[in-house]
């Protein structure tokens, strides 16, 4: 049987100019991998809206694993920052394979 540890897992729908801004605040707190995902379309409080290229901003999905102390000071990081920049953040325990390397 395999061994799983549990880690954390962090979704973050981002405005695409800010990808680089958050990526460095991951970065800051040792959070050194991710992916960075395209968003096609969603509904959110102001309505729906589409990355269509046609006076919409751009979404992406930053995702990452880690460890709970490391996602937590990505947390407390960007705190200031989640409704000036609209970040719709979701954590939640995954069970991940070789888990020394989250």
């Amino acid at each position: 049987m395999i061994t799983t540890h549990t880690r954390k897992r962090i979704d973050i729908l981002v405005d695409a100019p800010l990808c680089e801004w958050l990526i460095e605040q991951a970065a800051a707190v040792d959070i050194l991998h991710h992916s960075i995902l395209p968003v096609e379309s969603g509904l959110g409080r102001t309505g729906p809206w589409r990355d269509d290229g046609f006076g919409t901003v751009a979404k992406r999905m930053f995702l990452a694993l880690s460890n709970e102390a490391k996602v937590q000071a990505l947390l407390e990081r960007l705190a200031p920052d989640i409704e000036r920049y609209g970040l719709v953040i979701a954590v939640y325990d995954v069970e991940v394979v070789r888990g020394e390397r989250f």
